[in-house]
């Protein structure tokens, strides 16, 4: 019965889709930010990045990071993470990719699939912090990380639809420290997900 348990969970190896996604996703915003000296932070969002002559730097980060995310949470499963929060977790980063795919040029389907990936993401990890499974950490930097993303980007939609104005701050400070830290988060639980294979012939090797 374990064994067939065992064959049935996914490659410990697919854990660093959860570590180079953002790592790629935010490279990207980087180094477009620096070949864009129109960009200010003090008044652009993210999403002009995606709409100028490098415009492709971080739409095609935010859909590798989105397709690579589909892999992570099918990783997940080894640390015990419930399906129906997989699949919030799925949406939610394919909703990213989408962001890549449909720019500021597209206006509101933009900004339908951007609300959905920077509210439903910190949900799922809140609920998926819930479950004993997860190491202790984790599960406290999901619960305090995930509230705090959300509490940014309500301020961040604050920005959009003009109840909320921070002197010399652009939309773009709010989404960069959300995407921060919801990276940060997936790289933790990749780390966690690709040590699983590890413990298990740590574990062997002992008894």
């Amino acid at each position: 019965m374990n064994t067939m348990k065992n064959e049935q969970m996914p490659p410990a190896i697919l854990g660093i889709t959860g570590i180079a996604g953002p790592i790629i996703a935010i490279s990207f915003i980087l180094i477009d930010v620096g070949v864009s000296p129109w960009f200010l932070w003090s008044r652009n969002a993210l999403s002009d990045l995606g709409v100028h002559q490098y415009g492709y730097l971080f739409n095609s980060g935010l859909i590798v990071e989105g397709i690579l995310n589909v892999f992570f949470v099918i990783s997940l499963k080894r640390i015990g993470i419930a399906r129906y929060v997989q699949a919030m977790m799925i949406a939610s980063g394919l909703s990213l990719a989408m962001v890549g795919v449909f720019n500021e040029h597209f206006g509101y389907i933009h900004l339908l699939f951007a609300l959905i990936y920077f509210i439903l993401f910190p949900v799922s990890i809140i609920i998926a912090s819930a479950s004993a499974t997860l190491p202790g950490f984790l599960r406290i930097y999901g619960i305090a990380g995930s509230a705090t993303a959300i509490a940014v980007i309500i301020v961040g939609i604050g920005f959009v639809f003009h109840f909320v104005t921070i002197k010399n701050v652009g939309l773009a400070v709010p989404e960069f420290i959300e995407a921060v830290i919801l990276a940060l988060w997936s790289i933790f639980a990749g780390l966690v997900v690709y040590g699983t294979d590890k413990n298990k012939v740590s574990n062997r090797s002992v008894s």
